[in-house]
């Protein structure tokens, strides 16, 4: 544990470095093109049922979930004045419900707390990954069924946290799979920002903990060996900049360490 925090630590260090050097040489170039900074946003709790894979689940937030998702924007704000930037006034959300009633309470409680005006844009890209034929059936049935396939052995242990394994179902996706569309969205996303914008700008993209943790490792911020060991709280925020030279880097916030059994 200590060699993974002072790991964190020096990561921490040497993406600040990075982001001062591509402040610096911003400057001297006279470019104009302020930092860019993704904030990747979990939806808030709802009610799933026992053992059932959430995945495409329509199920709405819970009152829980509600004031998760209003009291998201305390620490969103305290990130923007720590780091230095303004929030972007488009917020993009994945399809499924859950997620988007939490992008447009966190709209609502931004509008109140700033007097600005947000927008959410629902994007298919964000959403969680995909079980196919699979979808919406208990973890139990899915094993159940695929067992009884003469073609197919049995599902390996803790298949459900293994980056590169996909169901072997008809529109199944892996988790990196997964992560590489959310990944491609937000890149996108962030891209589309003129260059000639000068301000350090925050995008909130509020989505789901297993797309959105790869999509980490995909941009190349987290390392693909310890995403099986993370989580993310509902309605928490990671932040990750794109720096100047294309890399991106984790400069806020932090994934849950994951229980054993979990």
């Amino acid at each position: 544990m200590a060699d993974t925090a002072k790991s964190e630590a020096a990561t921490d260090r040497r993406a600040h470095d990075e982001r001062v050097g591509g402040r610096d040489a911003r400057a001297e170039g006279g470019e104009a093109r302020g930092r860019r900074v993704a904030a990747l946003v979990r939806h808030g709790h709802f009610d799933r049922p026992e053992g059932v894979a959430s995945a495409h689940s329509l199920f709405p937030l819970s009152e829980t979930g509600r004031d998760q998702a209003r009291r998201a924007v305390d620490p969103i704000l305290g990130t923007c004045e720590e780091l230095g930037l303004e929030l972007d006034s488009r917020i993009e959300a994945s399809q499924l419900l859950r997620a988007w009633e939490t992008a447009n309470l966190i709209a609502e409680s931004l509008e109140k707390r700033t007097g600005r005006r947000f927008r959410v844009v629902q994007r298919n890209e964000l959403v969680e990954r995909g079980l196919g034929s699979c979808a919406n059936m208990t973890f139990d049935q899915i094993s159940s069924a695929l067992a009884a396939d003469p073609r197919l052995g049995p599902l390996p242990a803790g298949w459900r946290r293994m980056p590169e394994f996909r169901l072997p179902v008809q529109g199944a996706e892996s988790l990196m799979q997964a992560g590489a569309r959310t990944a491609t969205r937000i890149a996108t996303s962030i891209d589309s920002i003129p260059n000639e914008d000068p301000r350090d700008l925050l995008r909130l993209f509020v989505a789901h903990s297993g797309c959105l943790r790869h999509a980490a490792v995909q941009l190349g911020a987290i390392d693909v060996r310890v995403v099986p060991g993370l989580s993310m709280d509902f309605a928490q925020s990671v932040y990750l900049e794109k720096l100047p030279n294309g890399d991106w880097v984790h400069v806020a916030g932090q994934f849950k360490k994951r229980l054993p059994g979990s």
